[in-house]
């Protein structure tokens, strides 16, 4: 899963990140971090040297040789913005059990049911996470317990959705270089299954 652009004429390789010698050539719906002022100035000639972002998706820094504290800082801020915006377009819904009312449950239950793909999983901390269509249900399985919610009727009601997949040990073997980033953001980990070509 790619994160961002480096566009450089340099040789440099970032896990997660696409390198390019062309602004052109990159995706432009991801951040962008452009290294060497020299081709900062040959693509935007109007940018100014005190100010390190040129719009709101495209960043740059000077190369090793020309500032070296610089590039280090600015690389490592530029990767972890790309990991804090990774999922922001989702919407999370948290499905509290004791003081959602029944008739929004129901409307949750009706939206889960419509997905058409729905990927879920289970934390190890008994989070349920439901994803599709851009929303994530996280439902509390040590809550629905409490309440008397059997968690394993609700896990098989899952189960038998058309189309769904359940996450479990997967999600580790193929985006593990991702996971260890996200500090704890497991909400997103079904997006990341789904659109990230992660190893």
């Amino acid at each position: 899963m790619y994160l961002g652009n480096i566009i450089t004429e340099s040789d440099i390789q970032i896990e997660n990140f696409n390198t390019f010698n062309s602004i052109e050539d990159s995706n432009s719906q991801l951040p962008t971090l452009i290294v060497g002022w020299s081709l900062v100035k040959k693509l935007f000639p109007e940018t100014s040297i005190l100010h390190k972002q040129i719009n709101e998706n495209i960043f740059w820094t000077f190369d090793e040789k020309e500032r070296r504290v610089d590039y280090e800082t600015d690389i490592k801020d530029f990767k972890e913005k790309c990991f804090n915006e990774l999922g922001k377009d989702i919407t999370y819904v948290y499905v509290d059990t004791i003081y959602t009312s029944k008739s929004k449950v129901k409307k949750i239950i009706s939206k889960i049911k419509s997905f058409k793909n729905p990927i879920y999983y289970i934390s190890d901390n008994k989070m349920l996470y439901v994803y599709d269509e851009n929303i994530v249900f996280g439902i509390d399985l040590n809550i629905t317990n409490l309440v008397g919610i059997d968690n394993s009727k609700l896990i098989s009601k899952l189960r038998d959705l058309p189309n769904s997949t359940l996450l479990e040990n997967e999600i580790f073997i193929k985006c593990s270089s991702i996971i260890k980033k996200l500090k704890n953001n497991d909400k997103i980990l079904p997006y990341i299954y789904r659109y990230g070509e992660c190893d």
